[in-house]
């Protein structure tokens, strides 16, 4: 009973508040709330929104990140995330979206981009049921097949914390 109240506990925080405190914390809520997990990385204490190139969320992006996504946020200058984000493959700012494993990643965007492009990959990668076979990438190709829950493929990058 303590289990599943202290589970029930943590699904009601984590579905009111898309804002993960950590990438572990993320990855559980993504798999308890069966969503895709938002990485986004940048700088300072309200970086995740230097990733735009507008400088902060839209009330739209806000929406899809609240109704559709577990997010989390890594400041690219704390000695506590610059390993993750170095695995990400993130310089000083970008997205990855993966799914609620974190196994797979659907989107990886390293650099800035616009408010346009970040609402149009949320919408594309925010159904529940979307299967990952590939990710689209600013930077380069990487390609996965989706193998019915084996180990994921060694082109995917793969980050444990």
């Amino acid at each position: 009973m303590y289990t599943s109240l202290l589970s029930l506990g943590f699904l009601i925080a984590a579905a009111n508040t898309p804002w993960q405190p950590s990438y572990s914390a993320a990855l559980d809520a993504g798999q308890i709330l069966k969503r895709p997990v938002a990485v986004f990385v940048g700088s300072g204490a309200k970086g995740q929104a230097t990733l735009l190139k507008e400088g902060q969320f839209s009330p739209e992006i806000q929406k899809v990140l609240a109704d559709k996504y577990v997010c989390v946020y890594l400041d690219a200058e704390q000695p506590t995330s610059q390993r993750l984000v170095r695995d990400l493959g993130i310089s000083n700012a970008g997205v990855v979206i993966s799914d609620r494993t974190g196994n797979y990643q659907a989107y990886h965007h390293n650099g800035r981009l616009t408010s346009v492009e970040l609402a149009q990959q949320l919408r594309r990668f925010g159904d529940p049921n979307f299967v990952v076979s590939n990710t689209v990438s600013n930077t380069s190709s990487r390609v996965s097949y989706y193998n019915g829950g084996a180990q994921p493929a060694t082109s995917i990058r793969t980050v444990n914390c």
